[in-house]
């Protein structure tokens, strides 16, 4: 697309209303349309239930969110000037908070069919791999279950909301690092392998902080839905007036 765009500013002068600038403008608006109404009339009714389930959908939501706005920009020949440079910048706004929404998804922990965990489902899990960290534990030498032990009591960082969702990739890096390398000091003053311990260990850390985001990821969610909502009705009543007022002023059809 964006080569043929670059074909387009070499044959011609780019602008919104030339006849392929327009044909950007329209197809990128209808992607944008749809981007928000066919994945939440598949999300809160039952319309096509048939064709996949909601996941499906939203991975679809975001291309057309992406490609969609993409095509408004290059219609736009990237000026911004008056309502359509307001259209773009709600636009940006809209696609830039669709990307952060994304990232608060991903961070609630769900099953392998993609439906949302409960915390008795993660508090259970925790459990079955308490349980196999006690009977392997016991098998081992003291030095082990001093380890297993001191996991579990370790100290966790005191972190807000978005301290939580958005540096949980850091937390778990940092967590691993010094899991990795305590084990593998253990192993050589103990002469066996403990990748079977270090496996269930992390596996119960992450458990521990499914739980913590859980609720988390459900507060800022929330939060985003009461920002984000707003924005795409503002964009789209600015789209709506700017193809209104084009239609007005250069095709003269309401006139």
């Amino acid at each position: 697309m964006s080569l043929v765009y670059v074909a387009y500013e070499l044959l011609a002068t780019p602008d919104g209303g030339h006849p392929f600038g327009h044909t950007l403008g329209i197809l990128g608006t209808v992607l944008m349309v749809a981007t928000e109404v066919l994945y939440s009339l598949r999300k809160r009714t039952g319309l096509f239930r048939q064709w996949g389930p909601v996941r499906y959908w939203l991975s679809v939501h975001i291309f057309t969110g992406i490609v969609g706005p993409f095509m408004v920009l290059m219609h736009s020949a990237f000026e911004f000037r008056g309502l359509a440079g307001l259209t773009m910048l709600l636009t940006i706004l809209v696609v830039g908070s669709g990307f952060l929404g994304r990232y608060l998804y991903t961070a609630i922990p769900r099953s392998l069919a993609g439906a949302e965990a409960s915390s008795a489902d993660l508090a259970g899990e925790i459990n079955r791999v308490q349980n196999a960290l006690a009977d392997l534990a016991q098998h081992r030498s003291a030095a082990v279950r001093a380890l297993v032990q001191a996991d579990a009591e370790r100290r966790r960082a005191a972190r807000g909301d978005w301290a939580l969702v958005l540096l949980r990739g850091w937390d778990d890096f940092r967590y691993r690092a010094r899991l990795h390398g305590a084990v593998r000091k253990l192993e050589k003053t103990e002469k066996q392998k403990l990748g079977d311990i270090e496996k269930l260990l992390r596996r119960r850390r992450d458990l521990e902080r499914q739980i913590r985001m859980l609720q988390a990821a459900r507060r800022l969610m929330s939060a985003w839905h009461i920002a984000h909502v707003p924005m795409g009705v503002a964009l789209f009543t600015s789209v709506a007036i700017h193809v209104a007022a084009e239609i007005y002023f250069r095709a003269g059809l309401l006139g």
